[in-house]
């Protein structure tokens, strides 16, 4: 009986994965075809010409900014940078920072305004709503009929204003997502990961805006309609994923957005593990809850059965994630029941391999397509890095599973920035992750064992990747910390 609740549960995850596998793999389709006729739910090319706006209208750029002292000057220097009619452009610095990032802002904005930029800094009492309050507060000072968000890493092109207004022509568009590239995408695997699971992203995003699919905003690089945003509320400061909570009530309204993938700022990815767990586990706590808080929405909005499919994957990702670390735990007890197991546990695994192999043909054909002008890798290689790319997901699902967990006991999250390159950070989230990678990696070299002991070779197949996995993390994490003795 346990045996089979087991692989009931197995299945019903190795389900969800299947079904999210296919619709990515469809995306990954419709974006090629996309991509070939230049035809996305607005052509940046044809639609968004610079001739199509006869007057510009008044646009406020906002920057929210926490403890950002290494970059802020660079991010002032390009929100200052954007062409744009003088008189049209505002620019407001929402400084919600505790260290020198205050003093460095005031400087730099009093140097800008000296020379007739519309430009000021904004600071509040609390950081009540994190990030969502901030814009909250900076919305009572904004007059622009269109706001473009820049988080503090982020450096857009100077035409970038120029290139996404002329879409609001089109008054059933609420808001507008850009394309994002990274300035240190090569810098070490764990940034080639990233840039590849982000890049990957990005190009499905091109197939559900084609389709006009619902789609995620990355809450940067971003232009929303004013009037949108007021309808909508503006941002809630109940979650610390504001960017997907605002998206989702905006498609949920009926209000419709365009994605530029080829209008590209320049940002950063985590370059150190902790970095990464800490942002990670935020972008978890805040994409899980929002599943749940928009399930009533998502349940009532009338969609076809492929929308609706499609926004079941998009909403519930974050989930399906977590859950993957159940399979992980189920690993070692459905070794132990190898005489147990017979035909249902076969079945499971075979459509779990080629879920597998859809997903992941279709994250390599979708990170492929973000590549730029990077050198082609040899086909070896290639395949070492897919190996790679697949295994890390593990690692991402633990950091998942225990947002997943603290959501159920209701536990308050405690907001924490992503600390940048150089930067070192030993609380008490990052030592507990630490603890629980070992933890995980030594149950699957068991899990590994038994499984090989009884010749159950799919889940000495499954048990290969997670164990990959989470090596690699714990590599990087023992070098992260070697170099930073030395």
């Amino acid at each position: 009986m346990l045996s089979l609740i087991f692989q009931a549960l197995f299945g019903l995850v190795v389900l969800f994965f299947l079904i999210y596998a296919v619709l990515e793999l469809r995306l990954v389709m419709l974006s090629r075809r996309s991509e070939r006729v230049r035809m996305m739910t607005l052509d940046a090319d044809q639609q968004c010409s610079l001739g199509s706006a006869v007057a510009w209208p008044k646009v406020t750029v906002l920057l929210p900014v926490y403890n950002e002292s290494r970059v802020i000057e660079s991010l002032i220097d390009a929100a200052c940078a954007l062409e744009y009619p003088a008189e049209q452009l505002q620019i407001l610095v929402l400084d919600d920072s505790r260290d020198q990032t205050t003093i460095l802002a005031a400087a730099k904005v009093q140097i800008y305004a000296r020379q007739g930029i519309n430009i000021s800094v904004i600071k509040r009492k609390d950081r009540k709503g994190y990030k969502a309050g901030n814009l909250a507060n900076g919305l009572q000072y904004a007059t622009g009929e269109f706001l473009a968000l820049f988080d503090a890493d982020f450096v857009p092109p100077k035409d970038f204003l120029y290139q996404t207004i002329p879409c609001f022509s089109d008054p059933e568009i609420g808001y507008l997502q850009t394309g994002i590239d990274y300035a240190n995408r090569n810098a070490s695997f764990l940034t080639r990961f990233q840039a590849m699971m982000m890049g990957h992203q990005q190009f499905v995003t091109t197939g559900l805006s084609y389709e006009k699919l619902m789609g995620a905003l990355s809450g940067s690089s971003c232009v929303w309609r004013s009037t949108c945003v007021d309808s909508l509320g503006g941002w809630c400061g109940g979650t610390v994923a504001e960017d997907a909570d605002i998206g989702y009530r905006a498609q949920f309204s009926r209000w419709r957005y365009a994605y530029l993938r080829h209008v590209v700022s320049l940002s950063e990815l985590a370059e150190s593990m902790d970095a990464i767990r800490v942002q990670r586990h935020r972008w978890a706590h805040g994409l899980i809850h929002n599943a749940f808080k928009h399930m009533k929405s998502f349940f009532a909005s009338r969609m076809t059965i492929v929308e609706r499919l499609h926004a079941m994957s998009l909403i519930f990702s974050s989930v399906l994630l977590a859950s993957i670390y159940v399979l992980v735990v189920l690993s070692l007890p459905l070794a132990m029941m190898a005489d147990h197991l017979g035909f249902m546990f076969d079945a499971i695994a075979y459509v779990f391999a080629g879920g597998a192999v859809l997903w992941g043909f279709a994250n390599f054909v979708g990170s492929s397509q973000t590549q730029g002008d990077e050198p082609q890798a040899g086909v070896l290689d290639r395949l070492v890095m897919m190996f790679a790319y697949v295994s890390m997901f593990f690692p991402l699902s633990l950091y998942y599973f225990v947002a997943a967990v603290q959501l159920v006991f209701e536990r308050e999250y405690e907001f924490k920035r992503t600390p940048k390159a150089g930067e070192q950070t030993l609380d008490a989230l990052n030592h507990l992750f630490y603890r629980l990678e070992w933890v995980s990696l030594i149950y699957t070299l068991i899990a590994f064992g038994v499984a090989w002991h009884y010749s159950n070779y799919w889940l000495v197949l499954f048990d290969t990747f997670v164990i990959t996995g989470f090596s690699i993390v714990i590599y990087f994490q023992i070098k992260q910390r070697r170099l930073a003795v030395s």
